[in-house]
């Protein structure tokens, strides 16, 4: 089983990171992990002189912090971590793709995968643990 985490630095990632982790470990599987910045939010953006400098260290901070969470929790788990730049929904589901993900796990904020396809929900044990921890588990191989 191939578990993909859509990681965004929130609580809800990391949790989802961990919870990936661990089905990962108790169902021998694997899991893959995608950081998404978003650069075009910064197309003709005039707030702050370095915004995107700012922005940038932040979403090094959150890979950081994914890298921190795979070294202490995936103690005999095969986990990859990825970062890429673009559109995250489009993103997400190109690499679920790409990767043959078995399961997506996404925290709330990305929601639009979830709304664009609820046909493709899992119906696993999965869904209905992740959403104890305020995480949407979707297949991705049903995409």
């Amino acid at each position: 089983m191939k578990i993909m985490v859509a990681y965004d630095g929130t609580l809800q990632a990391k949790g989802a990171l961990v919870y990936g982790i661990d089905k990962a470990r108790e169902k021998g599987g694997e899991v893959v992990a995608l950081h998404v910045f978003k650069n075009s939010m910064f197309i003709d953006y005039d707030s702050t002189i370095d915004a995107l400098g700012m922005a940038r260290a932040e979403a090094e901070q959150f890979v950081s912090e994914a890298k921190t969470i795979i070294r202490e929790k995936g103690k005999g788990v095969n986990v990859s971590l990825y970062s890429t730049e673009g559109n995250p929904t489009d993103e997400m589901i190109s690499f679920a793709k790409a990767e043959q993900a078995d399961i997506m796990l996404c925290p709330p904020k990305f929601t639009k995968i979830i709304n664009k396809y609820q046909r493709a929900l899992a119906e696993s044990e999965l869904t209905s643990e992740a959403a104890t921890l305020n995480v949407t588990a979707l297949s991705a191989k049903r995409m």
